[in-house]
């Protein structure tokens, strides 16, 4: 038995989970419109750079930002909020091509997990709805009476050099399986220390850099789309 891992944003589905979730909330009047533009404008160091990402601490700190609109709100709330955007805005986006590679790795008996920077209020539930195993996700705090959303993060984030870190403390808990090889398919050069660390690493849609490296390490690179083109016979 083998594990595989999906990264979210941008490999399993076509957009950023984080930003869909607060475009929604601002649609249903939940969050102000300054939420959105505050937000946007903290992202764009984020998603646009040329050649050097930015410094993995520029995004921990965007990555805490997106978890302060729900700050103050019941979990039960929050709850039935997900429930209704992961069926509008996420189940659209999931690319074809990567039900079917989690699809092979079910048929060969393989535990898969999905892995993201984004808050394990979206994570676990898209999990749940598509039939991962195992998930690592941004951990939301939530206060225990009443059981509300504080708006910040606690434990190691899933994100670059923490990825690893929450996957290799479950590696090793008691009951865990003995996995023969480990797969993981990502999109972001912040997942490279994730993609260094299983035996098996696959680039879907990678930005420049990532291609580089998987390139020099002979890493397959997958191009996958949410309406792939048809392929037509040619004499």
């Amino acid at each position: 038995m083998d594990l595989a891992l999906f990264d979210l944003d941008k490999t399993l589905i076509s957009d950023d989970s984080a930003s869909l979730w607060l475009h929604w909330l601002v649609s249903q009047g939940y969050t102000p419109t300054a939420s959105l533009q505050y937000h946007q404008q903290q992202m764009h160091p984020v998603t646009h750079y040329s050649d050097t990402p930015p410094d993995p601490d520029i995004i921990a700190s965007y990555l805490k930002l997106t978890l302060a609109p729900m700050s103050g709100y019941h979990c039960h709330t929050v709850a039935g909020w997900v429930e209704r955007f992961v069926h509008r805005d996420i189940m659209p986006r999931i690319y074809p091509q990567a039900r079917q590679q989690m699809a092979w790795h079910r048929e060969r008996g393989d535990v898969i997990a999905l892995v993201s920077a984004s808050g394990d209020h979206l994570v676990a539930p898209i999990a749940r709805r598509l039939g991962f195993e195992q998930v690592f996700a941004l951990q939301a705090e939530i206060n225990s009476h009443p059981r509300c959303f504080t708006g910040k993060t606690t434990g190691d984030l899933t994100f670059h050099e923490g990825s690893v870190r929450r996957l290799e403390a479950w590696l090793s808990q008691s009951g865990t399986p003995a996995f023969k090889k480990t797969y993981a398919y990502s999109d972001s050069i912040f997942d490279l220390p994730l993609l260094e660390f299983v035996d098996k690493p696959t680039v879907v849609n990678g930005c420049k850099a990532l291609r580089e490296h998987a390139e020099i390490n002979g890493w397959p690179d997958l191009s996958w789309l949410r309406h792939p083109v048809r392929q037509t016979a040619t004499s």
